[in-house]
Order: structure tokens, then sequence, then C-alpha cells
């Protein structure tokens, strides 16, 4: 786990440095060039150094150890980072839209040839800092980074586009035309974020579980009765929790503990739930609870 984190910080740290240098040069092209191409991609760069940091900060609070107060440790400092993060995006995602439409309502002169060689240097930075990234995207506080970084790279791409397209047609509106698609694209992506973020912090079950498929393994294992009162939900990305009661027979009591394993190991293998909180029954609790009520 500690080499896992050291990777991340690595990486974030890499990215975190390199991006801060590239927003300054192409921030002050961009204002030289009248590019909004350039400007909302140097804007957009911005609040990475800020997503970035947000990003390296909850990675290493997340190491701390587990402790009374916080029995389950401080995993979810992740999401919020990336709840965070996702906020910052949608801000940003707003400005390039608003500055867009301001563009196409008043054109300005654009150097389209600057634009799209400043542009192109910024697809070899920010490609390289999403491929970094990319390895630990399991991760919803590193998706969210790269996620970010990706984009980048792409609005670097449709940059040089603009760039060559009104170098050699003077189609000034192109520019604010690239602003907007970039703009639909960091929404779709950043919602999507958000969504799992929100997912997570309300614990609800796991975009990567089946509840039927983890009901049906419970249940096939062998001396199990049935299943139920069953909730699954993840403490932090990548690391799924779940607890249920399973309904055994009287006599196999002295093998409980042996069912119990069988299970959870039936769980982490085909399920990817890492902490399973398992109580055996030896009656079936609804069937008993309505006895009781006539």
């Amino acid at each position: 786990m500690a080499h896992s984190h050291d990777t991340k910080d690595g990486s974030i740290k890499f990215g975190l440095i390199l991006n801060s240098l590239y927003t300054v040069v192409e921030f002050a092209f961009g204002v030289f060039t009248g590019s909004l191409a350039l400007i909302a991609d140097a804007t957009h760069n911005l609040t990475d150094t800020f997503t970035l940091t947000v990003s390296f900060i909850a990675n290493r609070i997340a190491k701390r150890e587990a402790n009374e107060r916080k029995t389950f440790g401080y995993g979810r400092a992740t999401i919020l980072a990336a709840l965070l993060n996702a906020t910052v995006m949608l801000a940003v995602a707003g400005f390039i839209i608003f500055e867009a439409i301001q563009r196409l309502q008043h054109p300005t002169e654009i150097e389209g040839g600057i634009v799209a060689i400043v542009a192109s240097v910024g697809i070899v930075v920010n490609g390289s800092i999403a491929y970094i990234l990319s390895k630990n995207r399991k991760d919803l506080n590193m998706r969210s980074a790269f996620i970010d970084m990706t984009f980048d790279a792409l609005s670097s791409l449709a940059a040089v586009i603009s760039g060559l397209i009104i170098y050699f047609t003077g189609a000034k509106y192109i520019d604010s035309i690239v602003g907007l698609i970039i703009a639909a694209l960091l929404l779709y992506n950043t919602l999507k974020i958000l969504k799992e973020a929100v997912q997570i912090l309300l614990e609800g079950t796991p975009v990567d579980i089946d509840i039927a498929a983890v009901t049906d393994a419970i249940s096939s294992t062998e001396k199990v009765m049935k299943v139920d009162d069953m909730h699954v939900w993840a403490i932090r990305s990548g690391y799924n929790a779940l607890s249920c009661h399973i309904v055994i027979d009287e006599k196999q009591l002295p093998q409980s503990r042996e069912i119990v394993e069988a299970v959870k190991t039936k769980l982490r293998k085909d399920h990817d739930i890492q902490h399973a909180t398992i109580e055996v029954e030896l009656e079936d609790c609804t069937t008993h609870d309505e006895h009781e009520s006539h």
C-alpha cells in the first residue's frame, strides 16, 4: 500500500512541476496572440495546479493509519479531493463557455500560427502528465486528475487545429467553436466524476458491483441456506465493503467460522470486496418477526 501511495505522490509531483511551467508560457502567448483557445487552456492548466495540489494533499492524508476516531482510516480524503476538483472543473467549463459566446459576438484578431506552435507543446506536456497519472486511475482521486490532464491534452490538440485553420483561412470564429467543444466534453466527464464521488459519499453500491451476482455467490456457498440484510458500499476508491446475515442449519453451527471464511474468500476473489462483516443466523429473522407480530 505504501508503495502505491509513493507512486501516486511521485506522479502528482511530476505533473505539478511540468504543468506549472507550461501554464505560465501558454498564458503569456495566449494574451500576446489574443487566442481564446490558448487563454482558456492556460486558465484550465492554472486550475490543474490547484487540483493536482489537492490530489497530492489528499493522498498524503489517506496514508494516515486508522484510529479510534477514524476506524476506517482516512481513505475518503481522496474522494473529497475528487469532489472538490470536479467542482473546480465545472467552474472552468462555465468560464470557457462564457468567453466563447463573448468572442462569437465580438471576434478578435488571433495569430493562428503561434497558437498552433504553443499548443503543440501543450500536447506533449499534458499528454505526458496524463500518461503517468493513468497508471493509478482506478483511484477516483487520481482519475479526476487524469481526466483533467487528458482534456488538457485534447484542448491543446484542438487549439493546434484551431490555429492552423485560422492561419490558412482567417476564420476567427473557429477559436470560439473549439472552446465550446472543449467545455462540453469537460462538462460531460466532470459530471461522471461528481456522480461517482457522491455515490461513494452516500455509501451507495459501487458501480462495479453486481448485487444480484454477489447475492448468488453467497447463497451458493456450501452450507449457506439464505442471505439477507445485505449492504455493499465503498470505503474509498477500490476498497469495497459488505455486511450481511447468512442463514445456516443449526447442525452446522460448529462449522460457522469456516463457512464465513469461505464466503469472505469468494467475495475477495470473485467480487473485489475486501472488507466483509458477516453475521450467522440459525433461522429466518423475517419469518420469526412475522410470527411474533401475530
